[in-house]
């Protein structure tokens, strides 16, 4: 997927920079040029950077606890989650 469409710069590219060590929007922009013509991409590009929501690097019991705290005990605990513990009621369609 194209992160910076006026650059080309791809998610794979943006990726790379932040595993390399890229931190801030200014080592993207300095490495790729990401956010530097238009800057519409800015907002999507610091996703990709530690702590944002597309960074690689994820805490398994925070993404747990997102899902709500039933589901959080059966993956914290290495269990799987009760039949229909999924957040969003499960109905039969008529």
């Amino acid at each position: 997927m194209y992160i910076c469409v006026c650059n080309a710069i791809t998610e794979r590219q943006v990726r790379a920079s932040v595993d390399a060590g890229a931190s801030t929007l200014s080592d993207l922009q300095f490495e790729l040029g990401v956010a530097t013509c238009c800057g519409c991409c800015a907002d999507m590009a610091q996703e990709y950077l530690p702590g944002g929501r597309c960074s690689s690097v994820c805490n398994v019991q925070s993404v747990a606890m997102a899902v709500g705290p039933a589901v959080a005990a059966a993956v914290v605990e290495g269990g799987a989650p009760a039949a229909n513990s999924f957040p969003i009621p499960l109905v039969a369609a008529a």
